[in-house]
């Protein structure tokens, strides 16, 4: 199985991202991390740029915490790895955590 490449800003936003610790015989440090808008599971291998992860309760993207449309920047201190769906519902808002 080919390994999965993320590209760099990706990349980052996952490893910067909180390690899960759950019960899963799966959950190894470089495979699951945890959402930094809801805290739940997200999948390594379920990135939203593979097109048959789009619909995975696992898929993640890079989400601008502060959105860029009402000021924030696109440095990486800006960018968490988010679920995707996580990241539909916030839109463009600022959510103070």
């Amino acid at each position: 199985m080919a390994k999965l490449k993320l590209n760099h800003d990706a990349q980052i936003a996952w490893n910067e991202a909180k390690k899960c610790d759950c019960d899963d015989e799966d959950c190894h440090p470089n495979n699951h991390r945890l959402c930094y808008l809801c805290n739940r599971t997200m999948l390594k291998g379920s990135h939203a740029s593979i097109t048959s992860q789009k619909n995975s309760a696992y898929s993640w993207d890079i989400d601008h915490i502060i959105p860029r449309s009402i000021g924030g920047n696109n440095k990486q201190n800006n960018k968490k790895a988010v679920h995707v769906e996580c990241n539909r519902k916030k839109g463009n808002k600022l959510l103070i955590l």
